[in-house]
């Protein structure tokens, strides 16, 4: 069992673009899920506003994993590959989404996992890394609200629906797909030329 002065332990699933988490009290009951976005500036805000100093965090190797590690500490976030935990667990049965992160807080509440310990070289590439990461997601939400004050505005260009697009694919969002049972109700007309119609088509045909 793990010794240190911990109040809530949190396990973390990595599903594409979307994180889901689970905060186990001490004694690893009441559980609570929180989920979102991982690839977003407000997701990843989500994210961090639910770890406190008393916490401590399980997590796979990812961008958010290393903000929260720079924010907390290696003495309280636990950053491990995935394919060394969560793929085994999910081989052993378990699955993913809530079921894998309450698994990952059960399992670093029961090891005594020691505090991650980089070399020079890892933390370097670490905040190389990360700022790599937060220069992405201020300029998407940069070009974002410039695109929506053009769109409202009626200036929107052709340039503009191409940074749009490319944004979209870069942040990693998916039209997500449908089962055979349902009907999808198109949102434009089929001759509808204006910049929403056309950036949405063009989003479809990433499907």
């Amino acid at each position: 069992m793990n010794t240190r002065k911990t109040q809530e332990f949190v396990g973390v699933d990595l599903i594409g673009n979307r994180y889901v988490m689970c905060i186990l009290k001490a004694d690893t009951s009441s559980p609570s899920y929180c989920s979102g976005r991982n690839d977003t500036e407000g997701g990843q805000l989500k994210f961090l506003s639910k770890i406190t100093e008393a916490s401590e965090l399980l997590i796979p190797d990812s961008p958010l994993a290393i903000r929260a590690l720079l924010l907390f500490g290696e003495e309280r976030i636990h950053i491990a590959s995935m394919g060394s935990l969560w793929s085994a667990w999910e081989r052993a049965g378990v699955k993913r989404g809530s079921a894998m992160a309450k698994f990952a807080a059960l399992y670093l509440a029961q090891e005594s996992l020691p505090p991650l310990k980089l070399s020079k070289k890892q933390k370097e590439q670490i905040y190389a890394d990360h700022a790599l990461e937060l220069e992405q997601i201020q300029r998407i939400g940069t070009d974002a609200s410039r695109i929506g004050e053009a769109v409202l505005g009626g200036t929107a260009t052709s340039k503009d629906f191409d940074v749009a697009v490319r944004n979209e694919y870069q942040s990693g969002i998916k039209p997500s797909s449908t089962s055979k049972e349902e009907v999808l109700i198109p949102l434009f007309d089929e001759d509808d030329q204006s910049f929403l119609a056309q950036l949405y088509k063009s989003l479809e045909k990433i499907r």
